[in-house]
C-alpha cells in the first residue's frame, strides 16, 4: 500500500478531470482514497483498488488516507478534498438525508460497491456473558426488559455510526438508556478492542456493536463469556434496518457453537463515492478497472472480499445514485 498523498487537480467547478488528450490506455492516474484505520478491512480494499486500477492503467496509484470512517470520508468527497471515499450504505444513507440534524449532502454519487449487506462484514449483534443470562433465565432481550434488570451495557464509542445502530435497537426493544439507568444499570461507550477487554474481565454483562461474521474479536467473546446472543427480532431487524439504510441479515442456527437458536439482525454494505462533479470519463475508467481487473481486486484484497466480490457486486445500488459514468459502463457492460 503507498501512503504518500497524491495531489489531485480540479477545474474551477469542482470537477475532477484526467488527462484526457491521450488515449484510455496510456493515461496514469494519481488518486486518495479516504478509508478507515490502517490494517483492516478497508485498508485492505484500498489495496485491491490500488492493484486494479495500476494494472488497468500502468504507473498509476490510488493512495491510502486514513480517517475516522464514512461520516468523515463522505464529507470530504463532497468538498472536493479528494476524489474517492469509503463509507457503509448506513453511513452514507445519514449523511444523504442529513446526519443528526446537520445539513443533507447531495453532491456524492457512487462509483462502485465493495461488499455486500449480505456479506455480514458488519452485522451488529447483541450478546449477553452466559453467566449473567444463567443467572437470570435471559434467553431473548425482552427478558431483560420484562425484568428490568441492571445490565452494564457497552455500545460502541459517540461519533461512531455503529453506536447509533446499537443505540435505537435498545430504544426500539424497551431499553433506553434512560430505562436502563432507572433499572440501576449503566451504558458504556467503548471501542470493540476495550468492549471485548471489559466483557473478558466480567465488567460487562451484555455487548452490542457492529463487526464481521465470525470476527477474531466475536471469537476472544465466546472463549471468554461464554456469551447468549440474543435476536434484535424481525420487527426491530426491519425497523433499524429502514431507519439506517442497511438489510435484515441472520445469523443460522449453529453457525456459531454458542448460538443454537441463530439470531436476526442488521448488516451494512460499503460502497466507494465520488463527488457528482468528478469527470464522466474518469469516473467511467475507474469502473471498467475495477470490473476488468476484478480478480486483481480479489487477490491484493482481504481474503473476505476474494470470497464475496462479483461484477453482480460492484454494480449493486446503494443509498445514493450512481455516477453517470459509472452506470454507463455498468449498462454497456449488462450490468444494470
Amino acid at each position: 500500500m503507498r501512503h504518500k498523498i497524491f495531489l489531485f487537480s480540479l477545474i474551477a467547478a469542482g470537477t475532477f478531470v484526467a488527462a484526457s488528450a491521450v488515449p484510455a490506455q496510456a493515461q496514469k492516474y494519481n488518486l486518495t482514497l479516504s478509508g478507515a484505520s490502517p490494517g483492516g478491512l478497508w485498508s485492505r480494499i484500498g489495496g485491491g483498488i490500488d492493484a486494479a486500477i495500476a494494472k488497468a492503467y500502468p504507473g498509476s496509484t490510488v493512495s491510502y488516507q486514513t480517517s475516522s470512517g464514512g461520516l468523515a470520508n463522505v464529507p470530504l468527497v463532497s468538498r472536493g478534498k479528494v476524489p474517492m471515499g469509503l463509507a457503509t450504505d448506513g453511513e452514507l444513507n445519514a449523511i444523504v438525508k442529513g446526519y443528526q440534524g446537520r445539513k443533507s449532502i447531495s453532491n456524492v454519487r457512487v462509483l462502485f460497491r465493495v461488499y455486500t449487506p449480505a456479506s455480514r462484514f458488519q452485522q451488529s449483534f447483541f450478546a449477553v456473558a452466559g453467566s449473567f443470562a444463567g443467572k437470570h433465565g435471559i434467553k431473548s432481550f425482552a427478558d431483560i426488559v420484562k425484568k428490568k434488570l441492571p445490565i452494564r451495557i457497552a455500545i460502541n464509542r459517540r461519533g461512531n455510526f455503529d453506536a447509533d445502530v446499537g443505540e435505537a435497537a435498545l430504544n426500539l426493544l424497551g431499553a433506553s438508556k434512560a430505562n436502563i439507568k432507572s433499572w440501576g444499570g449503566q451504558v458504556v461507550h467503548a471501542a470493540s478492542k476495550e468492549i471485548v477487554s471489559l466483557i473478558s474481565d466480567r465488567r460487562l454483562d451484555v455487548v452490542n456493536f457492529g463487526i464481521s461474521y465470525n470476527h477474531p474479536r466475536v471469537r476472544e467473546i465466546a472463549k471468554a463469556a461464554a456469551p447468549v446472543l440474543l435476536s434484535y427480532g424481525e420487527e426491530i431487524a426491519a425497523r433499524v434496518s429502514k431507519q439506517f439504510g442497511g438489510e435484515v441479515c441472520r445469523v443460522k442456527p449453529g453457525e456459531y457453537k454458542w448460538t443454537p437458536n441463530g439470531a436476526v439482525s442488521v448488516c451494512m454494505g460499503a460502497v466507494i463515492v465520488a463527488n457528482a462533479n468528478m469527470d464522466a470519463k474518469l469516473a467511467y475508467n475507474i469502473t471498467k478497472a475495477m470490473v476488468e481487473q476484478i480478480e486483481t481486486f480479489k487477490n491484493k484484497s482481504h481474503r473476505l472480499i476474494k470470497k464475496t466480490a462479483t461484477t453482480a457486486v460492484l454494480a449493486q445500488a446503494s443509498n445514493a445514485p450512481h455516477h453517470p459514468g459509472s452506470l454507463k459502463y455498468f449498462e454497456e457492460k449488462g450490468l444494470k
